[in-house]
């Protein structure tokens, strides 16, 4: 039985401040992952209609930049009033489009709080100045991008959304966001609080749709001056090679992971076996810093293996709308199959101790935690993102061993230690080349007031409440001549 009734949602377009249909009258069919029913016909966004939303973002572009800090800062502040009273609908809508169950639903709570520091931080924009070259007064001044377009993934759709167009509108330009096929519909509750918050049309424009369409056509878009895009290693090189052949736009990406999870003999089996389970397993796995390989002291082995199997098993997979369950399905079709593939390859290449079969008492996409172990380092499925709830465990006896083992990968996104040996932490923090290292947890555990990205293949700048709104500025030199005689 769903715990929060159906509601009315808004799919439609949402651009210069009107919601409406695709130019071409386009839709494409959204079907619930847990009962595999068509929940709504989403429309799907044209060239056309991409064309729009960029010129209407261009248009609102020159007032909203010379608003004051303070005046942009007001109508962010109403919408994050507006999220936090739309908590349970945005859970809903969550867990009806893509599965994420409303038992572990942050984001609004997040988002909102993000958006309250981000209505101040357009006072920190400031440039420098300088008397070091005789007969001027020097200075730099920040100035915003302009249009930014925003790609956001189908995981947690109602954060990324805010994470990114907070700065971005903080800082003074306009935006032009394209949700993803699989998570339409919070994008469009949230444009619906953007037009109940009284933004200046033009300034915020929501699209829906493929990202062959609307997302290719703003990461070629002339007009367009920043992208910045979270998801897959394969679409950010694509949005990237297009930003190249277009106008040299910036780009601003957070990609995939293969996350790893050392557990030392010292550890707190406990609690790391509790943590790296809950890693892999909240929002069924579909997770860029879920910790996808963890490595286990072989003198600790047996015990931790038998805990973090424990923690696994109690998890409660069912219609992601009940309050119970904290287990959905994967978000859909697609998604579900490379899941599947993976775990294929994972019985091939390693030794599967549980999970892995087919869940043949719930309708949907459901994938039970799965369990591999003996894999050898160099299996797709030891190397690759699966973006699913399948764990590799494997053995280690020395720290030089497992040091190789945890940066063979292309990707770094997240790594973490548990350990109570402080000089051992502090060299694996060195050593690990991830953007974020967490000793004694693990993902997600992050702060609020550090930036967040990837090394490697896992991404280009970072993000966080001192770097945001920076992505999102130019920076300019004025050479200001002083005449000596009066």
């Amino acid at each position: 039985m769903a715990s929060i009734s159906p509601i009315e949602y808004e799919t439609r377009l949402f651009i210069n401040g009107e919601f409406r249909a695709a130019s071409n009258s386009e839709t494409f069919p959204l079907k619930s992952p847990t009962t595999l029913e068509t929940i709504a016909l989403v429309p799907e966004a044209s060239v056309q209609d991409t064309n729009d939303a960029v010129a209407a973002a261009k248009a609102a572009f020159p007032a909203w930049s010379k608003l004051s800090p303070h005046d942009r800062g007001a109508y962010m502040l109403k919408l994050a009033d507006l999220i936090l009273e739309s908590d349970q609908d945005l859970a809903y809508l969550e867990a009806i489009s893509m599965g994420r169950p409303v038992s572990g639903y942050w984001d609004a709570k997040a988002a909102a709080k993000k958006l309250q520091y981000f209505a101040t931080s357009g006072w920190n924009v400031q440039g420098q100045t300088s008397l070091n070259t005789p007969g001027y007064v020097n200075m730099t001044v920040r100035q915003p991008f302009g249009v930014v377009g925003v790609i956001i993934p189908w995981n947690v759709p109602v954060y990324f959304f805010i994470n990114k167009v907070a700065p971005a509108i903080a800082a003074g330009n306009t935006v032009v966001i394209k949700s993803s096929e699989k998570a339409p519909l919070t994008s469009a509750k949230l444009a619906s609080l953007v037009q109940t918050a009284g933004f200046p049309p033009g300034v915020i424009n929501v699209l829906s749709g493929h990202g062959n369409i609307s997302g290719t056509t703003l990461a070629h878009h002339m007009d367009v001056r920043l992208i910045t895009f979270t998801g897959s290693g394969r679409t950010g090189r694509l949005i990237q090679q297009a930003s190249a052949n277009s106008n040299l736009k910036n780009v601003i990406f957070e990609l995939g992971g293969k996350s790893p999870t050392f557990i030392f003999e010292d550890a707190d089996l406990e609690r790391s076996a509790k943590e790296s389970a809950h890693s892999i397993q909240w929002n069924s796995g579909q997770v860029c810093m879920a910790n996808s390989r963890v490595y286990v002291h072989a003198s600790v082995a047996d015990t931790f293996i038998s805990l973090f199997k424990e923690n696994l098993k109690s998890v409660t997979l069912g219609d992601p709308t009940d309050p119970h369950v904290n287990h959905g399905p994967q978000a859909d079709e697609a998604q579900f199959n490379i899941v599947k593939r993976y775990i294929e390859l994972g019985k091939r290449d390693g030794q599967l101790i549980l999970g892995g079969e087919n869940v043949t008492d719930h309708k949907g996409y459901f994938i039970s935690p799965t369990i591999f172990t003996k894999t050898p380092e160099d299996a797709p499925i030891m190397k690759e993102e699966v973006f699913g709830p399948v764990v590799n465990i494997n053995v280690f006896t020395t720290e030089d061993e497992v040091i190789q083992m945890v940066n063979s990968t292309e990707y770094g996104l997240y790594a973490a230690v548990y350990t109570r040996d402080v000089s051992r932490a502090m060299r694996f923090a060195m050593s690990m080349e991830a953007g974020t290292v967490g000793i004694n947890c693990t993902s997600p555990s992050g702060a609020f007031d550090l930036p967040f990205g990837g090394f490697k293949s896992s991404g280009i700048g970072r993000e966080g409440i001192h770097h945001s709104v920076d992505n999102y500025l130019e920076t300019k030199t004025v050479l200001f001549r002083v005449d000596n005689e009066p």
